[in-house]
Protein backbone atom coordinates (compact mmCIF):
# COMPACT_ATOMS: atom_id res chain seq x y z
CA UNK A 1 0.00 0.00 0.00
CA UNK A 2 1.06 3.47 -0.74
CA UNK A 3 2.92 5.21 2.23
CA UNK A 4 0.42 8.23 1.61
CA UNK A 5 -2.98 5.99 1.89
CA UNK A 6 -1.21 4.72 5.27
CA UNK A 7 -0.29 7.97 6.99
CA UNK A 8 -4.01 8.40 6.12
CA UNK A 9 -5.37 5.69 7.75
CA UNK A 10 -3.28 6.17 10.89
CA UNK A 11 -4.78 9.50 11.55
CA UNK A 12 -8.09 8.55 11.02
CA UNK A 13 -7.48 5.93 13.46
CA UNK A 14 -5.62 8.36 15.74
CA UNK A 15 -8.51 11.07 15.50
CA UNK A 16 -11.04 7.77 16.41
CA UNK A 17 -9.05 6.67 19.58
CA UNK A 18 -8.69 10.59 20.97
CA UNK A 19 -12.44 11.07 20.37
CA UNK A 20 -13.39 7.77 22.76
CA UNK A 21 -11.97 9.45 26.05
CA UNK A 22 -14.24 12.73 25.20
CA UNK A 23 -16.94 10.84 24.82
CA UNK A 24 -16.74 9.09 28.26
CA UNK A 25 -15.64 13.01 29.88
CA UNK A 26 -18.53 13.32 32.10
CA UNK A 27 -20.71 11.26 30.24
CA UNK A 28 -23.44 8.54 31.47
CA UNK A 29 -22.50 4.98 31.34
CA UNK A 30 -23.11 4.59 27.53
CA UNK A 31 -20.59 7.46 26.86
CA UNK A 32 -18.20 5.20 29.18
CA UNK A 33 -19.07 2.21 27.07
CA UNK A 34 -18.76 4.03 23.75
CA UNK A 35 -15.86 5.55 24.81
CA UNK A 36 -13.61 2.98 25.52
CA UNK A 37 -14.94 1.51 22.32
CA UNK A 38 -13.92 4.32 20.41
CA UNK A 39 -10.93 4.23 21.33
CA UNK A 40 -9.97 0.30 21.15
CA UNK A 41 -11.30 0.52 17.82
CA UNK A 42 -8.89 3.47 16.85
CA UNK A 43 -6.22 2.15 18.35
CA UNK A 44 -6.38 -0.55 16.77
CA UNK A 45 -6.91 0.41 13.37
CA UNK A 46 -3.06 2.99 13.97
CA UNK A 47 -1.50 0.29 15.38
CA UNK A 48 -2.64 -2.31 13.06
CA UNK A 49 -1.49 0.15 10.12
CA UNK A 50 2.37 -0.15 10.57
CA UNK A 51 2.15 -3.60 9.84
CA UNK A 52 -0.20 -3.44 6.39
CA UNK A 53 1.48 -4.10 3.03
CA UNK A 54 2.68 -7.10 1.89
CA UNK A 55 6.40 -8.35 1.91
CA UNK A 56 8.47 -10.84 -0.01
CA UNK A 57 10.67 -12.84 1.91
CA UNK A 58 12.65 -15.85 1.23
CA UNK A 59 10.13 -18.58 2.25
CA UNK A 60 6.92 -16.93 0.86
CA UNK A 61 5.01 -13.67 0.77
CA UNK A 62 3.41 -11.82 3.95
CA UNK A 63 0.15 -10.23 3.70
CA UNK A 64 -1.24 -7.78 6.01
CA UNK A 65 -4.46 -6.29 5.99
CA UNK A 66 -6.44 -4.30 8.64
CA UNK A 67 -8.14 -7.32 9.57
CA UNK A 68 -5.89 -10.08 8.02
CA UNK A 69 -2.52 -11.66 8.49
CA UNK A 70 -1.63 -14.46 5.99
CA UNK A 71 1.45 -16.49 4.91
CA UNK A 72 1.41 -18.24 1.47
CA UNK A 73 4.46 -20.27 0.83
CA UNK A 74 6.42 -19.78 -2.25
CA UNK A 75 5.83 -23.64 -3.34
CA UNK A 76 2.41 -23.46 -3.17
CA UNK A 77 2.12 -20.60 -5.95
CA UNK A 78 1.95 -21.36 -9.58
CA UNK A 79 1.86 -17.88 -10.94
CA UNK A 80 0.53 -14.18 -10.47
CA UNK A 81 -1.95 -12.71 -12.53
CA UNK A 82 -3.90 -9.08 -12.05
CA UNK A 83 -7.19 -9.56 -11.12
CA UNK A 84 -9.89 -7.64 -10.79
CA UNK A 85 -12.44 -7.86 -7.81
CA UNK A 86 -14.50 -6.32 -5.39
CA UNK A 87 -12.74 -3.67 -2.63
CA UNK A 88 -15.37 -3.09 -0.04
CA UNK A 89 -18.79 -2.86 -1.34
CA UNK A 90 -19.24 -0.25 -4.69
CA UNK A 91 -15.43 -0.05 -5.50
CA UNK A 92 -14.16 -2.29 -8.19
CA UNK A 93 -9.97 -2.77 -8.06
CA UNK A 94 -7.27 -4.23 -10.57
CA UNK A 95 -5.06 -6.11 -7.50
CA UNK A 96 -2.43 -9.06 -8.34
CA UNK A 97 -3.52 -12.44 -7.33
CA UNK A 98 -1.57 -15.59 -6.72
CA UNK A 99 -2.08 -18.77 -8.70
CA UNK A 100 -2.29 -21.23 -5.89
CA UNK A 101 -2.75 -24.67 -5.99
CA UNK A 102 -5.59 -24.97 -4.26
CA UNK A 103 -7.40 -21.47 -5.18
CA UNK A 104 -6.47 -18.00 -6.08
CA UNK A 105 -5.13 -15.41 -2.99
CA UNK A 106 -5.91 -12.23 -3.81
CA UNK A 107 -3.44 -9.09 -2.57
CA UNK A 108 -5.42 -6.51 -1.66
CA UNK A 109 -3.15 -4.18 -0.03
CA UNK A 110 -1.43 -3.95 -3.36
CA UNK A 111 -5.10 -2.99 -5.01
CA UNK A 112 -5.72 -0.17 -7.29
CA UNK A 113 -9.12 1.39 -7.48
CA UNK A 114 -9.48 1.52 -10.97
CA UNK A 115 -11.77 3.45 -13.73
CA UNK A 116 -10.64 1.83 -17.07
CA UNK A 117 -12.31 -1.80 -16.18
CA UNK A 118 -10.66 -3.35 -19.14
CA UNK A 119 -6.92 -1.94 -18.63
CA UNK A 120 -4.55 -3.00 -16.09
CA UNK A 121 -2.90 0.30 -14.41
CA UNK A 122 0.97 0.21 -14.45
CA UNK A 123 1.45 0.35 -11.13
CA UNK A 124 -0.25 -2.74 -10.49
CA UNK A 125 1.16 -4.37 -13.54
CA UNK A 126 4.64 -3.33 -12.20
CA UNK A 127 3.65 -5.64 -8.78
CA UNK A 128 2.57 -8.69 -10.88
CA UNK A 129 5.98 -8.54 -12.60
CA UNK A 130 8.13 -8.06 -9.43
CA UNK A 131 5.89 -11.20 -7.78
CA UNK A 132 7.02 -13.03 -10.69
CA UNK A 133 10.34 -12.26 -10.52
CA UNK A 134 10.56 -13.05 -7.25
CA UNK A 135 8.82 -16.63 -7.57
CA UNK A 136 11.50 -17.42 -10.93
CA UNK A 137 14.22 -16.52 -8.24
CA UNK A 138 12.91 -19.04 -5.71
CA UNK A 139 12.45 -22.16 -8.01
CA UNK A 140 15.75 -21.33 -9.42
CA UNK A 141 17.08 -22.08 -5.97
CA UNK A 142 14.70 -24.10 -4.40
CA UNK A 143 14.94 -28.20 -4.62
CA UNK A 144 11.31 -28.95 -3.66
CA UNK A 145 9.47 -26.86 -6.35
CA UNK A 146 12.09 -25.63 -8.67
CA UNK A 147 13.57 -27.15 -11.83
CA UNK A 148 17.26 -28.60 -10.18
CA UNK A 149 16.10 -32.26 -8.87
CA UNK A 150 17.58 -32.58 -5.75
CA UNK A 151 21.21 -35.29 -6.19
CA UNK A 152 20.49 -38.89 -5.35
CA UNK A 153 22.99 -40.45 -3.43
CA UNK A 154 24.29 -43.99 -4.78
CA UNK A 155 23.48 -47.09 -2.89
CA UNK A 156 26.95 -48.66 -1.58
CA UNK A 157 26.69 -52.08 0.37
CA UNK A 158 28.85 -52.33 3.31
CA UNK A 159 31.87 -52.99 1.64
CA UNK A 160 31.50 -50.03 -0.16
CA UNK A 161 30.63 -47.25 2.33
CA UNK A 162 33.60 -49.48 4.25
CA UNK A 163 35.70 -48.92 1.89
CA UNK A 164 34.95 -44.93 0.87
CA UNK A 165 35.33 -44.01 4.63
CA UNK A 166 39.03 -45.15 4.77
CA UNK A 167 39.99 -43.87 1.42
CA UNK A 168 38.25 -40.30 3.19
CA UNK A 169 40.12 -41.29 6.12
CA UNK A 170 43.54 -42.55 5.01
CA UNK A 171 43.73 -40.13 1.96
CA UNK A 172 44.63 -36.89 3.48
CA UNK A 173 48.33 -37.92 4.89
CA UNK A 174 49.35 -36.72 1.30
CA UNK A 175 51.16 -33.41 1.04
CA UNK A 176 48.04 -31.16 1.18
CA UNK A 177 49.00 -29.00 3.74
CA UNK A 178 46.85 -29.55 7.52
CA UNK A 179 45.35 -26.16 7.47
CA UNK A 180 41.86 -26.20 5.93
Amino acid sequence: MHTRWRWVLFGLGVAVAAIGPLAALNGPWYGYVFGGLWFLMGGTVAWRTFKLGTRLTAQGITSNGLDHETFVEWCDVQGFEPKRSRNLIFFHTITPAAQLRRGTHVLTELSLLSVKKDSVPERTAKHVTELRQALERHRGNCPECGAQPKALATRQGVVGRLRSRLRSLLGGNSDQSIAR
